[in-house]
């Protein structure tokens, strides 16, 4: 049976308020059975990333009020999280400064792994991620909504709704143990520690200065890794403009650890008990995590919901197969491959794979039936 998702339009047909998305998603919220999947009186977690200092360009604050106000109408009461991805603290300053605030969004932001980033709960995840720790208030919660501005990213290429429960339920390390624990374990399964080429590096000290812990240090011009303080995110790899910086892992081996982490996240949940939606608004190619905010890659495509991971980020990227590159995007001049989208074109990786992966595991169906709402 295929899993039915929704698509809103970012196109309006009239100078109202209902033809525009912001009206449309309002209107649909309002007609949405959100009592299907959440309890009543229950606290519900709104799962969204919550951006970085220079990205700006994530999920408007106003998107995420109208799903705020619906889940409030339950009755339910919802809270706007994320697990730590810079310190905690700093974290929620981040998340003030562009917009998330209770008193914007109308319910509390926190960090789903306390502000210090280690209150989460070990479970079993499976054979390639082992024992790996989730966030507590993502763990201990009944039912969920999963927001998710879509974007690129350097490995998993789709920055979807697998990858955001994935590497967002998951803790960067547990009270009682370290980064083995944690979604750092993704991006390093072929090996402990970054690897550095002597001969590549300018010593342009990019990585160290978009490391969000200050692990890394040049003492003597050396590319030195405090290794007890590493969260393992890979963001050093990433900046490093000549790739003298190597994370040790190879992309099937990543998406398949990406599915992984999803099922540990969403085995703490009844079936039936999480909500999806994606922005594919200002369609940036990286993460959120990056401290910048590039030209998007494509046009506006409006907003997904399903109740199926698998189907609404293969929905989403069957639209992004069918996008125009916009100029002057670091996608413009990209040639159309058939069965390609813009984002695996961008990062020259098949994102597929991580659906494919999500699927195998039984997180969903791949196979979908789309209602189109314009």
């Amino acid at each position: 049976m295929k899993s039915k998702v929704y698509h809103i339009t970012a196109q309006s047909k009239s100078f109202t308020y209902d033809s525009g998305l912001m009206g449309k998603f309002e209107n649909f919220l309002e007609r949405f059975d959100l009592g299907k999947y959440i309890p009543e009186d229950e606290l519900v977690p709104l799962k969204m990333h919550l951006g970085n200092n220079g990205a700006f360009k994530t999920i408007r604050p106003q998107f995420v009020k109208k799903v705020v106000d619906a889940v409030k109408k339950v009755p339910a009461k919802p809270f706007v999280t994320d697990s730590v991805r810079v310190p905690g603290y700093e974290y929620l300053e981040i998340a003030k400064d562009v917009g998330y605030t209770h008193l914007t969004l109308g319910a509390p932001v926190i960090m789903a792994d306390g502000i210090f980033g280690n209150d989460s709960i070990k479970v079993d995840a499976g054979e390639i991620l082992g024992e790996t720790a989730i966030a507590s208030a993502i763990h201990d919660a009944k039912a969920m909504v999963v927001l998710t501005h879509v974007k690129g990213h350097i490995q998993a290429v789709l920055g979807g709704a697998i990858k955001n429960i994935s590497m967002g339920g998951i803790s960067a390390a547990p009270r009682d143990g370290d980064w083995h624990q944690g979604r750092g374990k993704m991006h390093f399964l072929m090996g402990e520690t970054m690897q550095w080429d002597e001969t590549k590096c300018t010593l342009c000290l990019n990585c160290m200065n978009i490391c969000p812990i200050g692990a890394i240090t040049f003492p003597e011009n050396v590319y030195t890794v405090d290794k007890d303080k590493c969260w393992r995110c890979g963001r050093c790899a990433r900046v490093c403009p000549v790739e003298a910086i190597e994370v040790p892992v190879s992309h099937a081996l990543f998406m398949k650890a990406v599915a992984e982490g999803a099922s540990a996240v969403l085995k703490t949940f009844e079936p039936g008990k999480v909500v999806y939606v994606n922005f594919l608004l200002e369609m940036q190619p990286e993460c959120d995590c990056m401290p910048l905010a590039d030209p998007p890659v494509a046009q506006d495509q409006g907003i997904l919901i399903s109740d199926d991971p698998v189907a609404i980020d293969a929905a989403t990227l069957d639209i992004l197969s069918k996008v125009s590159p916009l100029p002057d995007s670091r996608a413009s001049g990209l040639i159309p491959k058939e069965g390609w989208d813009i984002l695996s074109l961008l990062h020259k990786k098949d994102g597929r794979l991580q659906i494919a992966e999500a699927e195998k595991l039984g997180l969903g169906n791949s196979k979908y039936e789309l209602e189109v709402i314009g």
